[in-house]
């Protein structure tokens, strides 16, 4: 695995923390390590839970890093996913380095949050697998079943990729981060994604057991609790 991922899964687990710790919901009252960062309340008094939350935080942990970023990216490729022509689309966060004191960019970032259509996933995993730089899609569950996540990983992002998988030009890499509000767990593994079984790359056995996640088979995820790796 190079320094990029290396680095971005570190902040992607200190994503975890920082969701895990928000303040101003249900879940947490104010703690020490929560961050300025809160959940509003909707009408009906519930908690308001996005991935705009996801994206401010990380937007908020780059800005302790070396990395340079941009939002709403403008893709370099264009993509006929409405309308009767092709045109660019926008990758949700995209990083940068400083190289030779020019701006070049490394990565692109689609956040989502619970559990949406096939139609919406497939036009971000296309845009992170066409695109000329390694992806990273970062997906946020208030909470889970024992289906939710075998529908996303295997019904809904598997297929996705499968769709445009020989659409790859070189080597294309894609970290997939998956975080757990109430249970507080969070998962990373990175997809190779014309070298990987993609049937197999997403697999996860899990189960609810009397409210908590019990893990059968994490199948190569890499798992985190509290924000600690689970070993």
């Amino acid at each position: 695995m190079n320094n990029l991922f290396n680095d971005v899964m570190e902040i992607n687990r200190r994503l975890f923390d920082n969701i895990w710790n928000l303040a101003g919901t249900s879940l947490n009252s104010i703690k020490g390590l929560s961050p300025r960062l809160i959940i509003p309340r909707k009408r009906d008094d519930s908690d308001r839970i996005s991935e705009q939350e996801a994206r401010f935080l990380y937007v908020s942990l780059l800005n302790t890093t070396n990395y340079f970023y941009s939002v709403e990216t403008p893709t370099e490729k264009t993509y006929q996913q409405t309308g009767d022509k092709p045109i660019s689309a926008a990758s949700d966060l995209s990083l940068y380095i400083n190289e030779y004191n020019t701006l070049k960019k490394v990565l692109n970032i689609e956040f989502k949050a619970h559990n949406p259509s096939k139609e919406h996933i497939e036009k971000d995993i296309e845009k992170l697998i066409k695109e000329d730089v390694p992806g990273c899609w970062i997906h946020l569950f208030k909470n889970v079943d024992s289906k939710t996540m075998k529908k996303l990983l295997e019904e809904k992002i598997e297929e996705s990729v499968k769709k445009f998988k020989n659409d790859v030009q070189g080597e294309k890499q894609i970290l997939f981060s998956i975080c757990i509000m109430n249970k507080k767990i969070g998962l990373q593994k990175l997809l190779n994604v014309k070298e990987d079984n993609i049937e197999k790359f997403f697999k996860f056995d899990y189960s609810i057991k009397d409210g908590k996640l019990v893990i059968d088979d994490e199948n190569g995820w890499i798992l985190y609790s509290q924000g600690r790796e689970v070993i």
